[in-house]
């Protein structure tokens, strides 16, 4: 990973920060993660560098209430083959940056929003272990989980950690951060801080996207009464 020193101001969102550098490559594209207050800026192929919202609430709701579900294989193929080669060791710190762009750009609106998202996304169950006003404790188990902790050696969820960090700020409205304080083959938790000494300011709340639930189908006929 490559440090940086980063230039901001305390009222500018920390993932508008410019970053003050010389002897940079002018194919490498800075990407800033924050853990704990702490600057990590790893440089990432220029065809990663991500431009705009290309995920709107369409693209969700069309996905997420097919009936045809994706391949395991070739998402598998996508999170645990292709791209920890591709990103090499700066692997954990550009997924959890992914994860909080992703939660920017498919915002929601509750606890339960969450969880069923989690579920359509196949990321696994999401359970919500204890809520304070600095600190939400999230348990994540499930499948998922468990088949990627049995088939890889050492499976990585800090895009699922950046995700959930990022719907709190944008819930919260302040800086959050979040980090895995447990984990084993079989589930995982995540503790999200939010610093309530730095509200995010100039900035416009995200309209939540319209969670897609499932359709209970009733029968057409009621059965008769006995007689």
């Amino acid at each position: 990973m490559v440090f940086f020193e980063i230039d901001f101001k305390p009222d500018q969102l920390r993932r508008n920060c410019k970053v003050s550098v010389d002897k940079l490559e002018k194919t490498d594209t800075l990407v800033e993660t924050g853990y704990n207050n702490d600057y990590t800026v790893a440089r990432v192929p220029r065809f990663f560098a991500w431009k705009g919202i290309i995920m709107t609430n369409d693209f969700y709701s069309q996905f997420a209430g097919n009936s045809i579900k994706a391949s395991i294989l070739s998402v598998e193929i996508l999170r645990d083959a292709l791209i920890p080669k591709l990103l090499g060791d700066d692997s954990s710190g550009i997924l959890y940056w992914a994860g909080k762009d992703l939660a920017r750009q498919f915002p929601v609106a509750s606890d339960d929003d969450l969880v069923t998202f989690f579920e359509q996304t196949g990321w696994g169950h999401l359970v919500v272990i204890t809520t304070t006003d600095d600190l939400i404790t999230y348990e994540l188990t499930g499948e998922p989980v468990a088949r990627r902790s049995a088939t890889i050696k050492s499976p990585d969820f800090m895009l699922e950690t950046g995700f959930l960090a990022e719907q709190s700020a944008l819930r919260t409205n302040c800086v959050s951060e979040a980090k895995i304080t447990f984990q084993n083959r079989m589930r995982l938790r995540i503790s999200v801080t939010i610093d309530h000494n730095q509200p995010i300011v100039n900035h416009d709340p995200a309209t939540p996207i319209e969670i897609v639930r499932p359709q209970v189908e009733l029968d057409d006929e009621q059965p008769e009464e006995a007689q």
